[in-house]
């Protein structure tokens, strides 16, 4: 499945974080758009919807699940495929994930080659690459 073009918005509060996802899915042809919380995130989803969003669950301000939270209840964006990259790992973690909406859900540390496979399966699943 093919990677060209697509928009991924990438909110992590960690830079190192977001430079891995974001050297690795723009060197697949991926747009990358960054925020360093759910806040930022929601602005920038405003101003250009991507095709996915990958969202860290720790993050100041707004953490990851408010952001899904808040995507799921909107109108606009409630169809929006979201992964969620996190070091939190416990099963009640990743069932609160997938119970607010998540599609996928990455555990760190990660590797750059899984999480691109998890992109492109999100996307197409989603109907949004092909």
């Amino acid at each position: 499945m093919e990677l060209e073009g697509a928009r991924i918005l990438v909110a992590d509060d960690d830079r190192v974080v977001r430079r891995i996802v974001t050297v690795k899915l723009s060197g697949l042809g991926c747009e990358i758009e960054e925020a360093e919380d759910g806040w930022e995130a929601l602005d920038l989803l405003e101003e250009e919807a991507p095709d996915l969003l990958i969202t860290d669950s720790l993050m100041p301000r707004m953490n990851g699940l408010q952001l899904v939270r808040s995507v799921r209840e909107s109108e606009g964006f409630a169809g929006l495929p979201v992964i969620m990259l996190t070091s939190r790992h416990g099963e009640r973690d990743i069932i609160e994930g997938l119970e607010a909406g998540l599609d996928d859900y990455v555990v760190k540390p990660f590797s750059p080659d899984e999480l691109a496979a998890r992109v492109r399966t999100v996307l197409w699943r989603a109907g949004r690459r092909g």
